[in-house]
């Protein structure tokens, strides 16, 4: 998904107590960022802005120890090592799929 589209989901995530284990880790490439999704999650389809990946599908990773603050520039890198690896799709489909219906995200956000 484009690097604002995911940093509007974490912060949303993050002020909501309820659903503050709902994104996993989260990599960052090329100003498009990346999540972990349990098999079987592509259904219902995810918002234009976003590729799901099927079983199988192969993304190169970066180095573990590899951090980006500044998700949209050309590196690669995590953005987010919190939690649980894998993010829970029944909590950020909906939220993922409002904000990209009612955000222009590809305008850059301001870091809090």
């Amino acid at each position: 998904m484009p690097a604002r589209l995911a940093r509007l989901a974490r912060r949303t995530f993050a002020r909501s107590t309820a659903s503050a284990s709902a994104l996993g880790w989260m990599f960052a490439h090329s100003g498009h960022c990346g999540i972990f999704l349990p098999e079987e999650s592509g259904d219902p389809a995810w918002p234009p802005a976003t590729t799901y990946l099927q079983t199988g599908e192969t993304v190169t990773l970066p180095p573990p120890a590899r951090r980006v603050t500044d998700w949209e520039d050309a590196s690669s890198g995590w953005a987010g090592l919190d939690g649980p690896l894998l993010s829970r799709p029944l909590l950020v489909h909906p939220i993922l799929t409002l904000i990209a219906a009612e955000t222009p995200y590809a305008l850059p956000v301001p870091e809090p």
